[in-house]
């Protein structure tokens, strides 16, 4: 039967609230299980085969569980299928844990407790911003500066569905978030629009994040991101594996390129996450786009570069305009707490046909400290092209054929500073105990320091040096969810005077039925 109001589920866990009334702190506790029941019942929390599907916040919640080794998953693929950790919800001893894992575990067994209500649900998103966001990291907004979201959910035994209708200022209307899947024999199958993020970092990712809208794609993902029982595969650990194919959007220089995403990670031992991720656009009009050349692609086979069948083989380049690269994080306990360092490399064009040549790093630190998730992170895509001393740039996210770039309707499909840019950021998400949750970050970024062929972030000047300050405040009140956030951006040009700006945003959702 489906609850008429979240009052009904409170009732359902009045005897967990008991429970946690006998602990220290009970007070606290108690409205945190009322804050829990009501989020589960009104806000992000129905049947999908995702965590965190439609709130980052609950990826966060399955990270500190992580962090803090309560749960055994792989999670630095983003969304994380929740099979296989529902399990190990149930065992554990929230009680027993500290407190920002065991506010994490609270959410997270609440939210997989309705996951399990089949049934259809709808909520309306209203989100509304003085201006459109120029940069955006895992938990922020890639938005423009209005949008209104009715988006309805539904599953039914091995099929889960979600249709979002989005009406942007402009007129624009699409489907992003939306989705239908279907769930057999441990793996997924999937037609999508959904926000993706690959890699352990939470400022930006050099492959692929939110900064840019969803690529409409097709995809093959196992069911679950834990470890296997196969004995054949035991030995790997938590692990997941999804493969991919899309189509971009018609306004861009090649109309309706094909991009093929595929990504793999892995917990081999206690702590470490490794994972693999490959991107490759081919196809469009005007291109070839046969099955055979797709196979093609998949098997790197080389071609002319100036479009004749045989050339000298210095000419040859691999078919299709490929990105690929690691990354890795490992977690370890000091002074009583989870500390994290992490790494992504990801290179495009190689020579030999094996060494890649343009290489963007990225580098990471996190931990806790006074309840609140703490990290330092810097990225460099200002990298030389095509290795043999070459000092020329310009050549990260591009191409000669697929001039738009590695991009979608000009944003970056990867990091959120695009190319040529060096950036170190530092930031914080609180979590309370009463659900509520506060976000800031800071960053400095160096833009496009040599002036020459600037990416589509530049909005003023080809060169700039950014100050960029964001933050939100994320509550719950009845059946509401209410999100309010700002940036202070302070930019400074070689030619022209400083300018300072501010943006505000308000994001609102409302459960229309549960």
């Amino acid at each position: 039967m489906k609850d008429k109001h979240p009052l009904v589920l409170i009732w359902h866990f009045r005897y967990y609230s008991v429970l946690v009334a006998e602990t220290e702190k009970s007070v606290r506790f108690k409205r945190l299980i009322l804050s829990c029941a009501l989020y589960s019942t009104c806000v992000g929390a129905f049947a999908t085969p995702w965590i965190g599907a439609l709130d980052p916040q609950l990826h966060h919640d399955l990270v500190t569980l992580t962090e803090y080794a309560v749960v055994d998953a792989s999670v630095t693929s983003y969304p994380v299928p929740w099979r296989g950790i529902a399990d190990q919800l149930a065992d554990v001893d929230v009680a027993t844990l500290p407190v920002p894992a065991r506010l994490a575990a609270t959410r997270l067994q609440h939210y997989l407790k309705r996951q399990s209500r089949a049934g259809m649900q709808s909520f309306l998103d209203v989100y509304a911003a003085t201006d459109p966001s120029r940069l955006t990291r895992f938990d922020g907004e890639q938005a423009p500066s209005a949008r209104v979201t009715k988006l309805t959910s539904y599953t039914a035994g091995n099929w889960s569905a979600q249709l979002a209708l989005n009406l942007e200022s402009g007129g624009d209307t699409h489907f992003d978030q939306s989705y239908l899947a279907y769930q057999y024999a441990g793996w997924v199958l999937s037609a999508s629009a959904m926000d993706q993020w690959w890699g352990p970092a939470q400022g930006s990712s050099l492959i692929l994040s939110n900064n840019a809208r969803p690529v409409p794609s097709i995809a093959l993902s196992r069911g679950t991101a834990t470890a296997s029982e196969h004995p054949w595969l035991r030995w790997l650990g938590p692990w997941y594996f999804t493969a991919q194919l899309g189509q971009m959007e018609h306004d861009r220089d090649v109309p309706k390129a094909r991009l093929w995403k595929t990504r793999f990670t892995l917990k081999p031992f206690k702590g470490l996450e490794l994972g693999a991720s490959w991107a490759a656009m081919w196809g469009g009009e005007g291109q070839p786009d046969g099955f055979s050349d797709f196979i093609d692609v998949l098997t790197f086979r080389n071609e002319c570069v100036n479009g004749l069948s045989e050339c000298d083989p210095s000419l040859n380049t691999t078919k299709g305009n490929h990105i690929a690269g690691f990354d890795l994080k490992y977690t370890l306990n000091l002074f009583n707490r989870p500390v994290s360092v992490y790494a992504q490399r990801i290179g495009e064009d190689a020579v030999d046909g094996y060494r890649v040549t343009d290489n963007a790093n990225l580098f990471g630190l996190s931990t806790y400290l006074f309840g609140a998730k703490v990290f330092i992170e810097t990225s460099d895509t200002n990298i030389a092209c095509n290795g043999d001393g070459n000092t020329a740039t310009n050549c990260f996210y591009e191409n000669n054929i697929y001039s738009s770039g590695y991009r979608r309707y000009n944003r970056a499909i990867g990091s959120t500073f695009d190319s040529d840019a060096k950036q170190v950021t530092l930031g914080t998400l609180w979590q309370r105990a009463n659900n509520d949750n506060v976000s800031l970050s800071v960053s400095y970024v160096e833009l496009n320091s040599d002036g020459q062929k600037p990416s589509p972030v530049l909005t003023e000047q080809p060169q700039e040096d950014l100050w960029y300050a964001s933050g939100y405040y994320q509550t719950i009140q009845g059946d509401w969810q209410i999100k309010l956030g700002a940036t202070l951006s302070h930019r400074e040009f070689p030619s022209t005077d400083t300018q300072t700006d501010v943006t505000g945003y308000v994001h609102l959702r409302y459960a229309l039925n549960y």
